[in-house]
């Protein structure tokens, strides 16, 4: 079964190429597919629901042993660095099983000294580990426009660009390995402080008399205007609070930043805001509860109804 796109191609990628793909939640199946317009893939996830639906696209689910035996690049798309350290080292030890001469992009949102670390261990073995975060969400990438940022040696970037760009023209390579997680996590930062400073914002206009819709076609309009503004809040003014990753993630991501800056000496006077904020919002909502459910925390606070009322009602009872 196919749908959408060019053709696919009926060899393993450029060169022979053979890719395995790990992780297929809300991104990793994004990318995942994206890729399969082009490459086939052997794909696992813990969630055989997640590995049928690729499956149905083309895929071919397999076990990790198999992935590692059968796969000369192999991505992983997992919800953190101590994930990604789980499979490649823990019980299934995909180091262990993949073959000399491995590449293994990590296109977790991850911590850049776990990676470096993580690295170092694979380098001992012959596997050559690089970073390849995106930013844009499910959507830009089932669109082809996501963002890549690649933390690898030149020589290996050069080697897997055209890789990339079957997922997006927009590759981007910012440095050594680390650097595609140290952007990412700047990337998350200044996301995360904008969403919560524009409901702030939002909530501040409703309170005194304005109606939330027309606040947003004003401020979309001026120089207040953000991503958050033109594609986020519009949904979620309609009671979908369902889009985008969750609070937990968006916290560990700003936390992860923070800790960064202070590591490199940096005051992080915003990005510590925006965490205890979103540790807030976890407090009222739950961790797994979606990012965008901080709209009902700043409503509750403000005494405001950015979220219409039938909506938080119903995301309060679930």
């Amino acid at each position: 079964m196919w749908h959408g796109g060019p053709p696919r191609v009926d060899t393993y990628g450029r060169n022979g190429m053979t890719i395995g793909y790990i992780g297929l939640g809300t991104m990793g199946g994004a990318l995942a597919e994206r890729l399969l317009l082009t490459h086939p893939l052997l794909v696992h996830d813990r969630s055989e629901a997640a590995g049928a639906r690729l499956a149905a696209l083309g895929a071919t689910p397999v076990d990790i042993a198999e992935l590692a035996a059968r796969s000369e690049t192999i991505m992983l798309c997992l919800p953190t660095s101590d994930h990604v350290r789980e499979v490649l080292f823990g019980e299934q030890a995909l180091a262990d099983l993949a073959n000399p001469g491995t590449v293994i992009v990590d296109q977790t949102s991850g911590d850049p000294s776990a990676t470096r670390e993580i690295a170092a261990a694979l380098a001992a073995r012959d596997i050559h580990l690089i970073d390849a975060p995106v930013s844009g969400g499910p959507m830009r990438a089932a669109a082809g426009t996501i963002a890549i940022m690649v933390g690898a040696p030149r020589e290996r970037f050069d080697a897997l660009k055209a890789l990339f760009e079957s997922i997006s023209p927009n590759v981007f390579h910012v440095g050594d390995i680390g650097a595609g997680h140290t952007i990412k996590l700047v990337n998350n930062l200044i996301s995360g402080a904008q969403r919560l400073l524009t409901l702030e914002g939002v909530a501040l206009a409703a309170r005194n008399g304005l109606e939330p819709q027309v606040a947003v076609r004003v401020l979309a309009a001026g120089g207040a205007r953000n991503a958050y503004l033109d594609t986020s809040l519009p949904h979620v003014m309609n009671g979908n609070l369902d889009l985008g990753f969750t609070l937990a993630l968006a916290h560990k991501d700003v936390r992860l930043a923070c800790q960064l800056g202070s590591e490199s000496g940096l005051p992080m006077f915003f990005g510590n805001l925006t965490r205890d904020y979103l540790q807030l919002c976890i407090n009222e909502n739950g961790g797994e509860a979606r990012v965008d459910t901080a709209a009902l925390y700043v409503d509750r606070i403000a005494g405001t109804s950015i979220v219409s009322p039938p909506a938080a009602d119903s995301e309060e009872q679930n």
